[in-house]
Formats: C-alpha cells, structure tokens, sequence
C-alpha cells in the first residue's frame, strides 16, 4: 500500500495487479505447503495399543534402537533394545536381510529420520518383477536367551508408491508376515490410515498414481499392520506388483511401532556339585588331612564353600527341583514355569512367573528339594530368599550346592588311651602313637585290667571353607550288657572342661551316661580336639 499511494493512477492499477498475483500465489504455495506437510507428518498405527492385556507393558523401537538395529544387520548379532518399556520387556532383537537375486543393487540400508521420528531405510534396484529383499527380526529374551512371542506387533512401511516417468518405473509392495508361537506364518491385519492412499491385499501397495517424497514418513504413503497373534519374528518382503518396466531405484521405509509384554520375574541358577574339583575318586569320608600337600583336601577353597565355581572345575548336577514359594511358608509354592534353554548345561533351571500372579507377596524364596541317595549333603541353606523388588524382572545365579556322602565336611576321629586314672591327668602332653598302652591312638584295646582308665581325644575336623555352626557331638559311653558291651565305662577325673562340654546333659564322675558338648561352631579349615577319661569296672 505504501509503494501504490506515490505512483500514477495507471501504473497503479498495473502494479497492484502484478502484486495480488504475487500475493494470492505465495497464499496458494503456503496453503499447499501447509496441506501436504500436515498430510506427510507420520500418522500414529491404529494397531499401537494394548489395551485389553491385563499387566501388559508396551513398547516400541526408539530412534536409539534403529541405529542399533542397522549397526549390527546380517553379523547375526541381537542387540538390546531399549524400547521404552523401563526394562520391563528384555527384548533383542537380531536383524538380517536375504535377496532373492544376486544381480540386485543394493542402494542403501541405514536409517531416516523425519519429524524426529527414525525408520528403517531400504533402497534397492530390483533386476526384474519377481525380485525381493527381506528384512527378518527375530526376538529373544535377553534373560533366558529363548524367543520372546511378543502381543500386538504392529509395524508401518512407508514410500510405498508407483513411479513412471523421467525414466522410472515401479510399483512398490510391502509384505509384512510374522511367526506366531505354533510355528504358523500370519499375516498382519491391516490397519486403516486416515489420509493414506495405501491399500491391502496379502501386503501394502498405492491407489494413487503419485510419486511419494522419499524419507518423509508421510502419511499419504504409510501402510499399518498389526498381529492378531503373539509372534516372535517378523519379516519384511520389499518387491513390486510385478510391473517393472525398467531397473530403477526404488525405496521404502518400515518402523516397529508397538509391541506389548506381560512382564515375567526370571529366577534362574544351578544346582551343582561343590567339590571344589575333588573327583568320586579321591573323595575319602575319613581323609581328615587338610594340611600335607599330597591329601586331597589340601589347599581346596572352592571345595563345600557353597558357591558356584565353575573354574575349579564343578558342574551342574541333574535330580533337583527347585521351586518358587512364599518365605513365610515354604510349602506354600507357586504355579511356576521352567524355562531351560537350548543347550544349557546340566543342573541349571529358570523358573519364569507373571507379574500378575504374585498379587501383593514380595516375600519369596526359592527352595531346592531332592530324593534318592545321589548327593545326600547340601553346602548351603534349602532356601534362599531372593531380595525380591518390584522393579527387578531378573535375580539370576540362585546356586544350590550339594555333595556325595564321601565329600562329607565334618570328620571325626577317635583315639584312645590307657591310663593309671590320676585326677589330674594332662591330655595335651599325651602324643599320638600306633599304641593306646603309649600314647593316644586308633588301634584296638583288648583285655584291659580292671581298675584302669581309658581317655578319649575326639578330633573334630572341618575341612569345608563354611562354618559348621551348632555342631554338638555326644558319645555315648558303654554299658554292660547293651549291644555286646561286657563291661560297663563311668567318667573318671580329670572334670570335664566346661568350655566344651555341656555340664547340665552329660554324666558326672563316677556314673554311665552320654557325654555331650555345648553347640559350637567349627570354623572353616579348622580342627577341635575334645577329651574325656572313663574308668572300666566289671562290678557295675
């Protein structure tokens, strides 16, 4: 206005013609501007829900989790994906491609991003009407490592156009199939756009004759699907509708929009055999030798330490079950499902639980039963309370140790010697020797003369690397006419120590009983000596 008011009127008419032409064809380029932008902006999936899935979790493919995906393409490689599920779905996902012609030209594969929105990039220049590419991802749980079937996949491809002219001519059609738990290939449901020219028969192809803008994620061009069924891969067929009258570049775009998970609490570990690396063979109940170089519980601290060392070397053993319960009340177990995988090694379980089943109980353990005669002592407790957390999906290396009988931890050995009965005898300046006339020893005594005393030592040896607590050992002195006894053995001084022993439970001097000590506790890789003296009389 302020140009027009300082010229002639018919230059001012001219003028004001040329500039509403100007103006009314910038309007028009901003209305269109506005109108295929808004109609190219990505439209959400219809099929990106989960409603109707009680406890499920949802996710779907961060920008993040493309980069990731084509990094790792045909190494046969998973990779984690973050998906947006705060851990609670432990999803990999592996992708590889396959092309049915080897004289395919292989434009790119990578990752666009539009709108802040990235998607998988595909360009290819099929040689002749029934080429393809596909694109396969495959799921596993990154805890188990077995395939996780996933609810509610649903996935967009978009680009999906028709071009002829300036030398191209294509007709693009996506296939999306996926693999459902039977094993059965479905297809996906497709899910109508609002604004989308895409149509569906066994795959996405384009009503219109338009050519879409590549990378864009229009809506105009974006086919949508979603799975009916749970499925645990899914493959992505790029090709035409067979009309390909020349080899040309041609593109598309696919995305994961939506998967959804009930969340599993994993509880996994193994049941194993702790020997620490001592063989059947070498394994000797009675070997109390814990300190000469050539015994076989000499310098063992993985042997009975209740730990898992697979390095030293021990394995897993078969026969155990181990189950979910309430710690509270161990027999109160839960519906749980062991999950082995492929391949594992012996004695591993998994044991996989819904979120939803546990209700409000956070106080669980897991308890490891066995039967039979197979590996009858365990190393550490029945039951291990597995610090449940609402939040934590994973409590992995639940370990249960047992051993065979002759791996047994504690060792007991009895000597004895013949004494005089003085009431202030010193037992720990009594040597061991092959005679119980001489010292204290393991061999026999026969015909002993009445009046005369014999004192006991009972070495107590631990040879595991765990405490054995409340350790109580009773020995029960002998009376005429029970078993074969011909005589009858009373305490004799000196007093018993009441350090050791338990005073209130065991005999006094002069009279026939157990002798017991108090409850103890017998550290790692230690020995304990206990001694009595007991007086043989034929009179009682």
């Amino acid at each position: 206005m302020y140009i027009v008011e300082y010229l002639s009127g018919s230059n001012n008419t001219d003028l004001f013609q040329k500039y509403r032409l100007i103006l009314l064809t910038l309007v028009g380029f901003i209305i269109s501007f506005l109108i295929s932008h808004s109609s190219y902006a990505l439209a959400t999936n219809p099929g990106a829900t989960c409603q109707g899935i009680t406890g499920a979790s949802q996710g779907g493919l961060t920008n993040a989790d493309y980069s990731s995906l084509v990094s790792a393409v045909n190494t046969n490689n998973y990779v984690n994906i973050a998906g947006n599920s705060a851990g609670s779905i432990p999803l990999q996902i592996r992708m590889n491609t396959v092309e049915s012609s080897n004289n395919t030209t292989l434009g790119n594969f990578g990752v666009t991003t539009s709108g802040g929105n990235s998607a998988i990039n595909v360009r290819r220049t099929f040689p002749n009407t029934t080429a393809f590419t596909d694109v396969t991802l495959d799921f596993r749980n990154s805890i188990t490592t077995q395939p996780i079937f996933l609810t509610n996949v649903a996935l967009s491809a978009f680009d999906v156009d028709y071009a002829n002219s300036n030398g191209n001519s294509f007709y693009d059609y996506v296939q999306i199939t996926g693999v459902t738990q039977a094993g059965s290939t479905i297809e996906g449901t497709f899910q109508p756009v609002a604004g989308s020219n895409i149509a569906y028969s066994q795959g996405f192809y384009t009503t219109s004759t338009a050519n879409c803008p590549a990378k864009d994620l229009g809506t105009q061009c974006q086919g949508s699907i979603q799975f009916s069924q749970p499925v645990a891969s899914v493959k992505v067929r790029y090709t035409n509708t067979g009309r390909l009258l020349t080899t040309t570049n041609q593109e598309i775009d696919f995305r994961v929009d939506n998967y959804c998970y009930v969340p599993q609490y994993i509880f996994s570990g193994t049941v194993f055999d702790d020997n620490g690396g001592i063989t059947a063979a070498q394994a000797n109940a009675t070997n109390a030798d814990i300190t000469t170089a050539g015994s076989a519980y000499t310098n063992r601290p993985n042997y009975f330490n209740g730990r898992y060392d697979p390095t030293a070397p021990e394995t897993g053993i078969t026969g155990s079950t181990v189950k979910l319960a309430n710690c509270a009340n161990t027999s109160t177990t839960y519906p749980t499902q062991s999950v082995i995988r492929t391949g594992a090694p012996a004695g591993e379980y998994q044991i996989s639980i819904p979120t939803t089943t546990l209700a409000s109980n956070t106080n669980l353990c897991l308890v490891e039963s066995r039967t039979g005669n197979t590996y009858p002592i365990r190393t550490n407790s029945e039951s291990k309370n597995v610090g449940f957390q609402a939040t934590t999906y994973n409590y992995p290396n639940n370990n249960f140790g047992r051993v065979i009988a002759e791996n047994v931890a504690l060792v007991l050995r009895k000597s004895q010697h013949i004494n005089n009965c003085p009431p202030t005898l010193n037992y720990t300046s009594i040597n061991d020797t092959t005679s119980p006339a001489t010292g204290f020893s393991t061999a026999t005594i026969e015909n002993i003369e009445p009046g005369k005393c014999i004192a006991y030592k009972i070495t107590a040896t631990n040879r595991a690397n765990v405490n054995i607590d409340n350790f109580i050992m009773d020995d029960v002195l002998q009376k005429k006419g029970s078993n074969t006894a011909t005589t009858t053995s009373v305490l004799a001084n000196p007093a018993l120590s009441s350090t050791d022993y338990n005073l209130t439970s065991s005999p006094t001097i002069g009279a026939n009983g157990t002798v017991s000590t108090k409850p103890l506790v017998l550290q790692p890789r230690s020995k304990r000596d206990f001694y009595f003296n007991t007086k043989f009389s034929t009179t009682q």
